[in-house]
């Protein structure tokens, strides 16, 4: 009988701690507080951004708009990739408003000494893109990587990195579509240089801030 107790015993103890663990695990299991730091993602910013400097690199002093096509499947994938890893940053759970308020107010403090560059219009995006699709006798189409403007209250919370690599492939689109139209320059490379290494330093910022 003796033994039988001490079994019983044993039971409850096994099912306590089991309840106790089920209570740690399961709420770790599905609250989700930020978006996961993602090494994946932080890894493709970097290595779209080395495909970014050698373009730069290739074009620094500049280019005719006849060699145009031994660029334009670089720029291509450029934008495609940059395109994939926005989508990327962007699927992930939404923050919690405190962890939201930490990764927006990081963003304010590094904007403040580094802001945020001038960036081409719509109106400018589209004439590029008009002007590529004369010169290449093929029809015009509409300019579909708008800015992501920062979300209103009660819209879809849009990750700082999202935005910024968006920023990036709009700012090779147009680089893209000027190279093709008109080819380039020194000073226009440089300009686009400087707006994207500051977009692609956003998007890794925020992706370093995630992991703090």
């Amino acid at each position: 009988m003796f033994g039988a107790e001490s079994r019983s015993r044993s039971s409850s103890r096994m099912i306590l701690l089991a309840v106790a663990a089920a209570a740690v695990v399961l709420p770790a299991c599905t609250i989700q507080l930020a978006p996961a730091p993602d090494q994946a993602l932080s890894d493709g910013i970097r290595g779209v951004n080395n495909d970014i400097m050698n373009l730069y690199a290739s074009a620094s002093m500049g280019a005719t708009k006849d060699t145009f096509p031994q660029r334009v499947e670089r720029y291509n994938k450029i934008i495609g990739t940059t395109d994939a890893l926005a989508l990327q940053s962007q699927s992930r759970p939404v923050p919690d408003s405190a962890i939201r308020d930490r990764l927006e107010h990081a963003i304010r403090e590094r904007l403040a000494s580094d802001p945020r560059p001038s960036t081409a219009s719509v109106e400018a995006l589209t004439m590029a893109a008009d002007e590529c699709a004369e010169e290449r006798h093929v029809p015009r189409s509409p300019v579909t990587s708008a800015a992501m403007a920062p979300p209103a209250e009660g819209q879809q919370y849009v990750p700082a990195s999202a935005m910024a690599l968006t920023q990036v492939s709009r700012a090779i689109a147009f680089l893209r579509d000027t190279d093709c139209a008109h080819g380039l320059n020194s000073g226009r490379v440089a300009s686009n240089k400087g707006e994207v290494q500051h977009f692609i330093s956003e998007a890794l910022f925020y992706e370093y801030i995630l992991q703090r």
